[in-house]
């Protein structure tokens, strides 16, 4: 017996697919997390090198700091991107229309870019490990096993994009996205962040003008230039709150809170936008060759 109308299935299971792809996302935020965690751990205990004269910590070097806190700051982006689409759920599920076609929207991203960052952060905790990365008591290694299922769990993430850049976008002309675009906009205030929203409507613009193999060549990076948009109005969000005057006696975690969303805005933010011209191309490169050249 049939449960429900007749071939309303795949409409069915999609419910429960996008529930699911959340989750994978919220996955990536949690793996990224104890890899961040486990990376401070030892780069507060390693001993190597020395600093003004002194013999310090891993953790007092530029470059190990680059690392750790470009972990802080894509972990923190990532969990604010997986729980406000989470919040959107929630405000649909009491009948709010406007969060219905958000949380559509911001499913791809919250899947697609909470396990890439996953990734990410999980590879550079074996670096900042050094050769101990690959020593099973460490656990570093574990968490990159650990992450390297996520961007292939409940439609990989190329499958993401290109549901971003066919149901997504087509299925309103943009509605949505233009909507999204333009509150960012209004509650945005840096220059670089500013300059990715207007390279994402730009992007949009020109992806609904698009034909299919374009627009899929160019659906990935235009994903993440999105994700990064939207994780960068949301650290923003967050270093007001950490810098405002509710924020109550400085602390480490609002110090961290400030220096995470500083480092996104100035670093994470730019290098986005530098993905803009492979979101404009077409598809011609991608098939300069036939399938046997792969083989060469």
């Amino acid at each position: 017996e049939l449960v429900g109308p007749e071939l309303g299935g795949i409409r069915a299971m999609f419910t429960m697919m996008n529930n699911a792809r959340l989750n994978v996302g919220l996955q990536g935020v949690q793996v990224a997390e104890r890899a961040t965690q486990r990376a401070v751990a030892y780069a507060r205990e390693r001993i190597q090198g020395y600093r003004d004269g002194q013999q310090v910590a891993i953790v007092e070097h530029p470059d190990v700091r680059r690392m750790l806190l470009r972990m802080k700051a894509q972990t923190q982006a990532a969990r604010a991107l997986v729980y406000y689409a989470f919040g959107q759920l929630d405000r649909a599920r009491a009948g709010d229309a406007a969060a219905d076609k958000r949380v559509e929207l911001l499913t791809p991203l919250a899947k697609a870019h909470g396990t890439d960052l996953g990734n990410e952060v999980a590879s550079l905790g074996v670096q900042v490990h050094g050769g101990m990365g690959y020593i099973e008591e460490t656990g570093a290694a574990q968490h990159f096993r650990d992450a390297r299922i996520t961007p292939i769990y409940e439609g990989t993430n190329g499958i993401q994009a290109a549901d971003l850049v066919g149901r997504k976008l087509l299925g309103d002309g943009g509605a949505a996205l233009a909507d999204l675009l333009d509150e960012m906009r209004a509650d945005s205030s840096g220059a670089e962040l500013l300059g990715l929203i207007d390279d994402c409507a730009a992007i949009m613009r020109h992806l609904l003008q698009a034909d299919t193999d374009d627009r899929l060549a160019s659906s990935y990076p235009f994903l993440t230039m999105l994700s990064v948009a939207v994780c960068g109005w949301l650290m923003e969000r967050q270093y007001a709150v950490a810098a405002g005057p509710d924020a109550g006696p400085d602390t480490p975690f609002l110090a961290m809170k400030r220096a995470a969303a500083s480092f996104y805005g100035d670093q994470i933010v730019p290098e986005a936008r530098g993905l803009l011209r492979a979101a404009l191309s077409n598809a011609d490169i991608l098939y300069e060759v036939n399938a046997e050249a792969f083989a060469a």
